[in-house]
Parts: structure tokens; sequence; C-alpha cells
């Protein structure tokens, strides 16, 4: 039983670009309520760890509205942003957002695959993916192609959802995201189920130590994991 369900999530993650241009619309602001925010601190949390180095190039998969985009580029060392998606209603929104920014010469998004990138090897300085990975249909293929694509020396970043290693937080949040949040966000988002998924593909996801395996098989190395808010995400780092 369980192995049909997790063929079944298998066959979802193929076209889950689809559920995102149904929620599109609601995406953003379901976001910022349903996570109280904090996933905008996450987002400055993974810009304190790009590298110190001048003229960043950076490849951001599953770009979604370009959230992690229009953060990263805050930093003065960052020169350029590529952010790719699958889903076209999200990186329309994300445009727009940028236009409104007036950051057109530094971002630019465009539809593309995270497990088959349409860019050269050896091409950026680093690459980020946050909270998307886990919607891969093959999230090793993923990494492969993270790696594939980095300048020797790069840095990949990879922020995702986990659970909490204390048992009284992860029992809270486990009904929080079982319960409430697939409710309110199915209900507002006006999807039949898309809240339920995602939320399903988050405890389907190899976190911490599994996560950091799958880097090192990746190729990539000095890896490395941060906890964020008693682990309900984590950032991963590594290097080419």
């Amino acid at each position: 039983m369980q192995e049909n369900t997790q063929d079944q999530l298998g066959e979802r993650k193929k076209e889950s670009y689809k559920i995102f241009d149904d929620i599109a619309g609601t995406y953003d602001p379901l976001n910022r309520f349903l996570s109280m925010g904090i996933d905008v601190y996450w987002r400055h949390r993974m810009r304190k760890e790009l590298p110190n180095k001048d003229h960043l190039s950076i490849l951001d998969l599953a770009t979604g509205t370009a959230d992690v985009p229009l953060i990263l580029i805050k930093n003065k060392n960052v020169s350029s942003i590529r952010g790719l998606d699958m889903s076209k209603n999200m990186i329309a929104i994300g445009r727009e957002k940028i236009a409104a920014k007036g950051l057109q010469e530094k971002i630019n998004l465009d539809i593309g695959d995270g497990c088959n990138l349409p860019e050269p090897s050896d091409s950026w300085d680093v690459t980020t993916v946050s909270f998307g990975i886990r919607n891969f249909p093959d999230c090793f293929k993923g990494l492969q192609e993270m790696h594939r694509v980095l300048k020797p020396g790069g840095q990949v970043m990879v922020m995702e959802f986990s659970l909490p290693a204390n048992r009284l937080i992860r029992g809270i949040y486990l009904f929080y995201f079982r319960k409430v949040l697939p409710f309110i966000g199915n209900l507002f988002s006006g999807h039949g189920d898309a809240y339920s998924y995602l939320n399903k593909t988050v405890e389907d996801f190899p976190y911490g130590q599994k996560f950091l395996d799958l880097m090192n098989q990746a190729k990539f190395h000095n890896t490395r994991a941060i906890p964020l808010t008693f682990g309900i995400a984590t950032l991963y780092i590594g290097e080419k």
C-alpha cells in the first residue's frame, strides 16, 4: 500500500507544475499567511550564505514567483540571476514583480526543467533551489544537473522543509502541516487538493543526513546542513 502511494506521488511530481499553474494567483499571499512570514526570514538566511566573491551569477531552480532572486539580488556582489520554473503562470507573476522593482536587467525568468537544465556545463557561480526540489520527479538527477552547470569551486544551496527532531515540536508541526495548513490552503486557493499533495511531498523527502548523502553521491563536497526554526526547514550547502 505504501509503495502504491509513493508511486502515485512520483507520478504526480512529473506534472506538479500544473498544480502551481492553478494556484499561482493565490500562491504568494497564502505563503505569507500560512508560514506567518517566516519563509521570508529563511530566504534572507540563504542570502547570508552566498559566497564572498565578486560578480556572482546565480541560477535559481523552481524559482516560482521569483521570491528567491528578489532577495538574493540585494547582495552587492550578485551581478545576475536567472530563474527557471516549469509553471508558466508562476513565471508570469514573477516577471511582474521583477518589473515593478525595475530589475529586468539583473533578473530574468524562463521556463526550464530542473532535471534537464537548458544551461551549458561549468557556467554558474551559484545554483539555488528553495522549497522546490522535493517536487522534482528525480531529486538526485536535479542535484547532478546543478553540479554539472556549476563552475569549478561553485556553490549549491538547497532549502527545503524537514521534520523537527524535538518530539513535542514535531508533533505540533505535523498536526498543523497535516490538518490545518491543507484545509486553509485548499480552501483559499480554490484547488481541491494542491496543499494536501504538497504536504505529502514534504514527508516523502529524504531530509537531513539522507539528503547530504545524496549531495555527496552527486559529487558535491564540503556539504553541510543548517537547521532553520527548530528544524522545520533546512538549508543544505555544498561545493563543486
